[in-house]
């Protein structure tokens, strides 16, 4: 059956896990928007030429299944705490990110109020112009709930699992609002999950409630936390396991390259028919992979995963990294991939 699919997508597809490289001057696009100096209809041209220039990067490359880059938000939290009722960002406090390293600190909002839903966050008109710009497959990232709680100051709610069921209800209207606009691909980001594996059951269940009803294909992104190129968080995989498998998501994506591999064996331990997408680009890595590196990594990946249920990613996503080396470990990955593929006899 899979010979007849022989199409370049039909094994070993590949794709990013969200953000790009953000260029400098889109910073100073919206700070001349803020100040003014710029009409919010120029502030809406450079970002659509950002998100085109980011697109272009993606096909060229060569990657199957691509996003827009998350070039609009401005971050992948503040892009929804911003909008949502409860978060407030006048008292905004330094609160370190991850355990690893309490030097690392972000300024996040603190929570005064019960959070809902105040207003369209634009992701469906965002998925519009992707799919108007693009000629590959595409995929919304989406960030979830715990993730969003984490990166605030809880004074409002007795603990954050109540916010962050709150949460996922919220967000469970914006996904629906992506599907009505046509997306099919989505997929929620919970990096800090690996921080917290003794709440994993009841994680699940607020993951579960979040993607309920939604039409479409999803899939999870957890990692280790990536800010500045570092990462942020003790832990393994393997304390989310088994219970990460009950998410109701055909797609779980993990990152490899930076563990040179650890981790893939817990899909020998535990069986699932999930789709499980590999990261084969270290990130946090300067260098450019070559790619037979990658071809490496993806064959490693085979030894535990069969073909038909592997996707080819970068561990995380690309924002904190310069656009030539971004492209040139998108190139590398898909080089890679096709490496494989020819090996497999899928040319």
């Amino acid at each position: 059956m899979i010979a007849a699919m022989n199409t370049r997508r039909s094994i070993l597809p590949t794709s990013v896990i969200g953000s790009y490289s953000f260029p400098a001057w889109l910073d100073q696009v919206r700070n001349l928007g803020a100040k003014g100096i710029l009409t919010q209809e120029q502030v809406k041209e450079g970002y659509d030429a950002a998100a085109r220039s980011v697109i272009k990067d993606q096909e060229t490359a060569g990657v199957d299944i691509i996003t827009d880059g998350e070039i609009r938000r401005e971050t992948m939290v503040y892009f929804f705490s911003k909008r949502i009722h409860g978060f407030d960002f006048d008292h905004a406090r330094m609160h370190a990110i991850g355990n690893l390293d309490p030097t690392i600190q972000m300024a996040d909002p603190v929570v005064v109020d019960k959070v809902r839903w105040k207003q369209n966050l634009n992701m469906d008109l965002h998925f519009t112009f992707l799919k108007e710009f693009a000629t590959a497959r595409t995929k919304v990232c989406v960030t979830g709930p715990q993730m969003l709680a984490k990166r605030a100051t809880n004074e409002y709610y007795k603990n954050d699992k109540e916010l962050i069921f709150d949460l996922a209800e919220i967000l469970n209207k914006e996904l629906k609002g992506l599907v009505a606009a046509g997306c099919d691909f989505i997929q929620i980001d919970e990096p800090v999950w690996v921080g917290y594996p003794q709440d994993m059951p009841w994680l699940v269940q607020a993951f579960n409630t979040m993607v309920d009803g939604v039409d479409a294909k999803i899939a999870v992104h957890v990692c280790y936390g990536n800010y500045q190129l570092k990462r942020l968080f003790k832990g393994q995989y393997a304390e989310l396991f088994p219970a990460i498998l009950d998410v109701n998501a055909s797609q779980i994506c993990l990152e490899f390259a930076v563990s040179d591999g650890i981790g893939l064996e817990l899909f020998k331990h535990y069986k699932t028919d999930k789709e499980v997408a590999v990261g084969v680009i270290d990130v946090k890595d300067e260098a450019v992979e070559t790619p037979e590196i990658v071809a490496k990594r993806i064959r490693q990946a085979l030894e535990y995963i069969p073909a038909e249920r592997i996707y080819i990613v970068p561990d995380c996503g690309m924002k904190f990294m310069p656009r030539d080396r971004a492209f040139g470990k998108l190139k590398a990955m898909v080089e890679g991939t096709a490496i494989v593929r020819n090996e497999l006899g899928f040319a």
